[in-house]
């Protein structure tokens, strides 16, 4: 099937091969879900930035957790982003760039913590994300993309 939309119809497919990859290792199948979660963050953050990011709103962050969106707990000293728009940045970022270190407990992925840099280098912010608000978020932004 063909590309109708580009961006609407690559979000879908997406969401539709992370399922895929969930379920076969809910299964017990050999698997790697976090690495199709990462996987996909770059083809829903990173892929579509030049059609799509003007059109991402500037949802207040405080509005984003009352609606039930995932937030990311912000480690050390760095401010909290302030709308889905500067999240959406900054995780694109994060992802586009390899700034981020994943998380285990006992040998298991759990979760990562992600940063964003000014081009200097400079950090501005960092955060950590359980792999299921990971999920949360994507899941969200896959949903504003299909709209």
């Amino acid at each position: 099937m063909e590309y109708k939309n580009l961006v609407k119809d690559f979000a879908d497919r997406t969401r539709r091969n992370l399922s895929l990859i969930q379920n076969e290792a809910k299964a017990g199948r050999d698997a790697y879900e976090v690495t199709q979660l990462i996987n996909s963050m770059l083809g829903l953050l990173v892929f579509p930035q030049q059609e799509f990011f003007d059109k991402i709103p500037k949802i207040k962050i405080d509005d984003l957790k009352k609606d039930g969106w995932p937030i990311p707990c912000v480690r050390g000293n760095y401010p909290q982003v302030s709308d889905l728009k500067q999240l959406a940045r900054y995780l694109r970022n994060g992802i586009a760039h390899f700034n981020l270190r994943f998380t285990d407990t006992n040998g298991h992925v759990d979760g990562l913590i992600i940063w964003n840099e000014y081009q200097n280098g400079k950090k501005n912010w960092e955060a950590e994300l359980r792999i299921d608000e990971l999920e949360g978020i994507i899941d969200r932004f896959t949903k504003l993309l299909l709209r």
